[in-house]
């Protein structure tokens, strides 16, 4: 339908706005120490089993976005049955996690007592396996959570004019069928990033390393180094230096790889550098790489960035 007026033409109804709106969504991170339940999985030697009264346990690796956050495996102690191991547990992943979960003890119906990470993004930090030996028996134990995850809640506010000239605000759900309008409180514009809760400043951060090498030495083997190396650096000013890399086909994992598939060697004036696309935290060069003088005139320069998880300096 069209309506005139002094030669402007109006179709109506007319749609002023259409606005994407959002009820941000979270999600819970778990870990169970009774075996396998909802709010996640403890085993013994690989078995289905209850974790607890361990006083004299070795913490050896904590996976979160695909990486070991325990720079050096430690000795810690977990109390009895229920609430104080809980608690000891807690207070280790509040001392080793970089991205601040902030594990509580939490109960519940279907669990009992558990533990429990803040309100999180709906997606982002991956959290994964923690695993420990109790140096008494033995035994490896592990703990495998569990995310409960609530999306966001995608809404459209669609501001429309009638024939009238009559303006009328709607909302709509993803799905575009006409609801009742959210609660102001709750709602954000699609484009904000948000995190419920207060996020503290990661713990994790990135050190500059530098060293110069002279005649036929060797850099530090990066298959072996204990860091998580972002990007290496190499700058040849005398000489020449062999590149050794692990290549296509070599493997990096028990120990190194295998064979240096990629072995070359560089002349005087030329700067290499090998490094992750961005800054994503969870990512790491394979390591297995090392630079080595071909005769005694040789002189090199390595430097390189590394994921420390503690600011310990």
């Amino acid at each position: 339908m069209s309506g005139t007026n002094s030669g402007v033409s109006l179709d109506c109804p007319t749609t002023l706005a259409n606005e994407c709106w959002k009820i941000p969504g979270y999600r819970y991170v778990t870990y169970d120490n009774s075996a396998a339940t909802p709010c996640g999985v403890s085993k013994i030697n690989g078995t289905d089993a209850g974790i607890c009264g361990r006083p004299n346990v070795r913490i050896t690796s904590w996976i979160i976005n695909g990486r070991n956050v325990i720079a050096d495996p430690f000795t810690d102690g977990w109390d009895n049955c229920g609430v104080p191991f809980l608690s000891d547990l807690a207070a280790t992943l509040n001392t080793w996690d970089p991205f601040a979960g902030g594990w509580t003890v939490a109960v519940s119906d279907s669990c009992a007592y558990f533990i429990r990470s803040r309100a999180l993004p709906p997606t982002g930090t991956k959290y994964g396996v923690l695993t420990a030996v109790d140096i008494d028996s033995g035994e490896t134990l592990t703990f495998t959570p569990v995310d409960t995850v609530v999306a966001d809640q995608f809404f459209r506010r669609i501001t429309e004019v009638d024939c009238s000239g009559t303006s009328s605000v709607r909302w709509v759900n993803d799905a575009g069928t006409t609801v009742a309008a959210p609660d102001p409180a709750q709602i954000v514009e699609c484009s904000v990033q948000t995190a419920p809760g207060a996020r503290p400043t990661p713990t994790q951060r990135v050190r500059p390393r530098i060293q110069r090498y002279t005649g036929t030495q060797s850099s530090i083997a990066f298959d072996s180094y204990g860091a998580d190396p972002q990007s290496v650096t190499l700058t040849v000013l005398a000489g020449a230096v062999r590149v050794q890399a692990a290549g296509s086909g070599a493997t990096s994992t028990n120990g190194g790889p295998t064979t240096y598939a990629d072995d070359v060697t560089v002349p005087a004036g030329i700067t290499l550098t090998w490094a992750v696309d961005g800054d994503t935290t969870d990512l790491a060069l394979d390591g297995a790489l090392q630079f080595t003088g071909t005769a005694a005139g040789a002189d090199f320069i390595v430097h390189w960035t590394e994921h420390i998880y503690t600011d310990s300096d």
